[in-house]
């Protein structure tokens, strides 16, 4: 069975006014049960190949299949366990507990038990992983490789920082793995590695010049490799609710170990308490903070927190799992959710309390409501922001943002032309003021509420898809 296949694959990057290619019209067929190495120099095109194949970036030209599916679909990640370079996890969770995350996106995963016991950290289940050495990091990605019991193992590189010891365990891990029939792919130029191989039937291929040469060597013991008669991954695709349940409960953790995020936020909602008292002015001046201290918190709070993970390697680590990218995006929605529900809930109580707005609790929900649905397409604009640019872009686009969104609000201006009128009225932002105006201050509303929520639905539904095609662009994996 093929596990990988590769037809006339090419990739080029543009270094300055050069474009040169890094692959060169390569096929590549791995079998089912087979152990290969692949060599290569530094430059030489090794973790783009790598890339191509799990789906991180895409081949300008060529065909290319994993377990019988495109790499970008999450069901060719279901039996694929991979150790990369170049990627972190979040130091705000313990080791257990990115081993029971990794767990949930797999259908037929291993126990956590037995993970840390194959790889050496029973004594660190509930270190934090920020605190480990660079060898105990290593032997963590490793666990996260072998976590869903894989059939294909692909390790870039994966002895770096380790000690003596704990590099036998690892390759006497491996090779446990290679005796159960199980394919592995190792990538590495480490001459000292190749003791490790002695006894197994082992493919040796060439990086070069954008070619692959296959290297002809000794094949010491035929390993039994069990067939699978399907023509695919032979599993499925884990419980989604599962999935999101542990994606969820992972993103809170993650919200709460850092909560300089939260008091940020909380202390932006403090503003409403300086308003004077029972000005006639003051639903105006609410509903108009609410409304920005929304968009700010989803924009630029929420797109920086996407965009840290983005350039820590974090994604990189999660799109080769079969976790689909809407779960994961699910996952961060139900969290901005809670924490601009939070903030909001503040300001109109403090709008209650210390300013002395007095309305009925029907006014009170039917405002709260709004300002929240209003905002989840701008949200989701953040997260695509987040997967587009580096974190400290985001802040600067939303200081650009802002003050369009305010012109498009459809505040009237004097001298303004009418085509400039008309143009406003395909702003979203134009949409949520008028929903929130429709809530809070029926006076200013325009009574066009169904179409209001229409164009904001629409732009939640474009936004999605910008967010994943974000998500899954190439350079979200660099």
């Amino acid at each position: 069975m093929k596990v990988i296949e590769l037809t006339n694959v090419s990739k080029s990057f543009n270094k300055g006014s050069t474009k040169t290619k890094i692959l060169d019209n390569i096929s590549l067929t791995i079998e089912k049960g087979e152990f290969v190495i692949l060599q290569g120099e530094n430059g030489s095109g090794k973790s783009t190949l790598l890339n191509i194949i799990l789906g991180l970036q895409r081949p300008d030209e060529g065909i290319v299949k994993l377990f019988n599916h495109s790499p970008e679909e999450p069901e060719s990640k279901i039996s694929v366990g991979c150790m990369l370079q170049k990627a972190k996890v979040p130091d705000s969770l313990k080791v257990e507990e990115l081993i029971n995350l990794f767990r949930s996106y797999y259908s037929n995963s291993l126990s956590t038990e037995e993970v840390l016991r194959r790889v050496g950290l029973e004594h660190k289940r509930f270190d934090w992983a920020a605190k480990l050495s660079g060898g105990q990091e290593q032997l963590l990605y490793f666990s996260l490789a072998v976590a869903g019991n894989p059939e294909l193992l692909i390790l870039d590189e994966p002895t770096r920082s380790l000690d003596v010891t704990a590099n036998s365990n690892f390759w006497e891990q491996v090779r446990k793995f290679a005796n159960q029939g199980k394919t592995i792919l190792v990538v590495t130029h480490n001459q000292a590695d190749a003791e490790n191989f002695t006894g197994l039937k082992r493919r040796t291929l060439k990086l070069s010049n954008g070619k692959i040469e296959e290297i002809k060597e000794i094949q010491d013991t035929v390993r039994k490799v069990h067939q699978d008669k399907q023509a695919d991954s032979g599993g499925k695709l884990g419980n989604s609710l599962t999935m999101l349940v542990e994606q969820t409960r992972y993103e809170f953790l993650e919200l709460f170990r850092k909560p300089t995020f939260l008091l940020g936020i909380l202390v932006t909602s403090l503003l409403v308490a300086f308003f004077p008292k029972n000005d006639p002015n003051s639903k105006l001046y609410l509903v108009g903070l609410c409304a920005v201290n929304l968009l700010l918190i989803a924009i630029d709070k929420f797109g920086i927190r996407v965009a840290t993970e983005r350039v820590q390697g974090w994604i990189k680590i999660l799109r080769v799992t079969p976790l689909p990218p809407w779960i994961y995006l699910t996952a961060k929605m139900l969290v901005f959710l809670v924490v601009a529900m939070v903030s909001l809930g503040l300001m109109l109580a403090l709008a209650a309390w210390r300013v002395g707005i007095v309305e009925p609790l029907s006014w009170w929900l039917l405002l709260f409501f709004s300002l929240v649905l209003g905002v989840l397409p701008f949200a989701i604009i953040g997260f695509a922001l987040g997967y587009l640019v580096e974190p400290k872009s985001i802040s600067s686009i939303t200081a650009l943002v802002l003050p369009i969104g305010l012109f498009t609000s459809g505040i009237p201006l004097l001298g303004m032309p009418s085509f400039v009128q008309d143009l406003i009225a395909i702003s979203p932002f134009y949409h949520y003021a008028q929903l929130v105006l429709w809530a809070g201050i029926r006076g200013s509303y325009d009574g066009y509420l169904g179409l209001h929520l229409e164009w904001l639905l629409w732009t939640a539904y474009l936004a999605s898809f910008l967010a994943v095609w974000a998500y899954r662009r190439d350079r979200a994996a660099e």
